[in-house]
């Protein structure tokens, strides 16, 4: 079927941002029905959802190699570890179905094929800072590798179907992930706070969350050290 989100001015997206341990991030997904799906790239033909075991592992080094290790990596070393945790959610695998890869020549791909999802999904990415010495900014909207952080959830306000050319707009909080997100970001906060942020001039409070036990380590980050920058 397939479908498009975040539909314009007051019909984007759900955002939450957060820094949680690896072991806390496995927790908020306790007594909660959900599969992880790849929907951002083609799959093996065989493909029917992602392992969570592998998900949560790749968290780990992802947390413990990007998010406050010391190495410096390149793009394609970085990339290694943050495709493991780009992913979506759903808590329903039969609203996640499949469609033909087809080549210029008509002929059907026996190797890989597309995810065609008939429900919005959510959606994990990585999210990043930046800051700016110059003007005393700091910014949470912007990708920027350097300033790794944390994750971010992401759910469709309004969504449109390809079954009927887009033309009808639908509120995303009526299908059921909405509720998996809602209970993802409330499992969150029970554990963690909003984060300040401090400059060698100015206080923060950037519009994201962070637990008490990340807060142990994550002064470790490389861009944070960088630039003189303290998570409290």
């Amino acid at each position: 079927m397939g479908y498009f989100g975040g539909l314009g001015s007051g019909k984007g997206w759900n955002k939450f941002n957060f820094i949680l341990t690896p072991n806390e991030f496995e927790s908020i997904f306790t007594d909660h029905k959900f599969h992880f799906v790849i929907t951002n790239t083609r799959v093996p033909i065989d493909y029917k959802a992602t392992d969570t075991l592998y998900v949560f592992g790749g968290y780990k080094d992802f947390f413990n190699e990007i998010i406050i290790g010391n190495k410096e990596y390149d793009r394609k070393e970085h990339w290694f570890y943050e495709d493991k945790i780009r992913i979506s959610l759903t808590d329903d695998l039969n609203t996640i179905n499949f469609k033909d890869i087809i080549d210029k020549k008509g002929v059907i791909s026996n190797d890989y094929k597309l995810v065609d999802p008939t429900e919005p999904v959510i959606n994990i990415s990585p999210f990043y800072i930046t800051f700016s010495k110059n003007n005393e900014s700091l910014s949470v909207a912007y990708m920027n590798t350097e300033g790794t952080i944390g994750l971010e959830l992401t759910y469709p306000k309004f969504v449109s179907f390809s079954n009927d050319k887009f033309n009808s707009i639908l509120d995303a909080n009526t299908f059921n992930n909405y509720n998996l997100f809602n209970d993802l970001v409330k499992n969150i906060k029970a554990i963690s706070n909003k984060a300040k942020l401090q400059s060698a001039a100015k206080l923060y409070r950037p519009n994201f969350w962070i637990s008490p036990e990340a807060k142990k380590v994550i002064n470790e980050n490389r861009y944070l050290k960088s630039n003189s920058l303290l998570i409290s």
